[in-house]
């Protein structure tokens, strides 16, 4: 027995040695983790390095970013340049904190001008990734919405990191994430800080979450979107089951918006090849082929993105021939030339759009939705007066042949007239 527990206080002792002896982050630089992870495609290699704390993190990182920078070369027809994935630690707070403590300090009306305006446009790149991973699951083939709020899986989705989103993650990084000297450290950032260039070998830096970051966050979230606490025995059991279908779903669609992230970023991160509009358009639809709609889709994602995301080059180099223009209002007009243009237009689907006059003045009405003052721009066109939306008339032989082309940004479609007998 004696000899037991000294067994047992040896052991105790090595433990806490070996815990000493771990190294901090201040002890390691932050390249010390890197490795590259090339992609070949088409026989061109394409630099891509990862930054893990695990040989388990690191393989997934690497086929992670290889799976879709695969389909962002097929977009580019030529490399998106090198790249540099981080995958963060369990138990490492999300950048997210990090960057809005830093834009909360440096927003103050006491920091400096330089650094204000380094935080608004550090704001705008976060509500961009906000907005991104805002998706829905509902579409027009009546699926139904996504059962929880999108952040309260926050924590699961990766974003891009800016030069300066990257500098702020190094920072919080060497002081091994602890909130107190980190807030210590914002509270004396400089702009040269910020604007150090630890990361100008890459064109894109991409965090992206532990993987079983989903599974902790699921395991918490998913008992309080069915209200399980609140339901009886019976009711309760269903909605258990309702957690066993929904969770596989929800894991394969949130990997899905994952990387339709990456794939937008690095998109972004070579933005003089696309039109903004272009790149939302792409990445939305790269996104769209990798949801499971009701069901868990099979080794083939790679395949159905470049599929999905060519149809989308196509229609986008099709839009790019005759693309929306804003139009100039005019006050020289004949009131009596619209008369005819006046009533109800629709196609399947869309039969409730109506076009009216009122006091001289002109409105398309969508359903119930408020009606929107639109102004003549010529010869049977009009404006709207927020100058996002335009209205060409196209006149038939006779008025049942009338049309109506609707245009707003990357939108257009054309309505026929449509009569009280339809």
């Amino acid at each position: 027995m004696h000899r037991a527990f000294q067994k047992l206080i040896l052991l105790a002792l090595s433990l806490a040695a070996l815990a000493q002896a771990k190294p901090r982050n201040q002890d390691l630089s932050f390249e010390d983790f890197y490795e590259l992870e090339p992609i070949q495609v088409t026989g061109q290699e394409i630099p891509i390095t990862v930054f893990a704390r695990s040989g388990g993190d690191r393989r997934y990182a690497t086929r992670f970013a290889h799976n879709v920078v695969e389909v962002a070369y097929d977009t580019l027809e030529r490399s998106p340049g090198a790249g540099l994935i981080i995958i963060g630690k369990p138990g490492e707070p999300h950048p997210i904190k990090l960057l809005e403590n830093f834009m909360a300090q440096a927003q103050g009306d006491d920091a400096p001008a330089e650094l204000r305006q380094i935080a608004d446009e550090l704001e705008q790149s976060v509500q961009k990734w906000r907005e991104k991973i805002d998706f829905k699951m509902d579409d027009d083939e009546g699926e139904e919405d996504f059962p929880i709020d999108i952040d309260t899986l926050i924590d699961a989705f990766p974003m891009p990191m800016p030069p300066i989103a990257a500098q702020l993650y190094l920072l919080a990084w060497e002081l091994d994430f602890e909130p107190k000297r980190i807030d210590q450290r914002l509270s004396t950032l400089t702009v040269a800080d910020l604007e150090a260039q630890n990361f100008e070998a890459f064109r894109w830096v991409f965090y992206l979450p532990p993987k079983n970051t989903l599974n902790k966050v699921l395991k918490e979230v998913l008992p309080l979107a069915f209200k399980e606490a609140e339901l009886g025995p019976v009711k309760r059991a269903l909605a258990r089951a309702a957690i066993a279908t929904f969770k596989p779903l929800i894991k394969d669609a949130v990997e899905g918006v994952r990387k339709g992230v990456l794939y937008w970023s690095v998109l972004s991160a070579n933005a003089a090849a696309f039109h903004d509009g272009d790149i939302e358009l792409l990445s939305g639809k790269y996104i769209e082929s990798q949801m499971p709609r009701g069901k868990i889709l099979g080794s083939d994602k790679t395949e159905r993105g470049i599929e999905a995301t060519r149809k989308q080059k196509a229609e986008n180099e099709e839009y790019a021939k005759d693309p929306f223009v804003v139009l100039q209002a005019v006050d020289d007009f004949d009131p009596q030339r619209f008369l005819p243009y006046l009533g109800r237009y629709g196609d399947e689907g869309h039969r409730n759009k109506r076009f009216f006059e009122d006091a001289g003045r002109y409105y398309w009405q969508e359903g119930d939705d408020e009606p929107i003052e639109f102004l003549p721009a010529g010869e049977l066109f009009f404006v709207s007066t927020q100058k996002d939306t335009t209205l060409q008339f196209f006149p038939g032989e006779t008025p049942s042949y009338t049309q109506v082309e609707l245009r707003k940004g990357r939108f257009r479609h054309t309505f026929d007239r449509l009569f009280d007998s339809e």
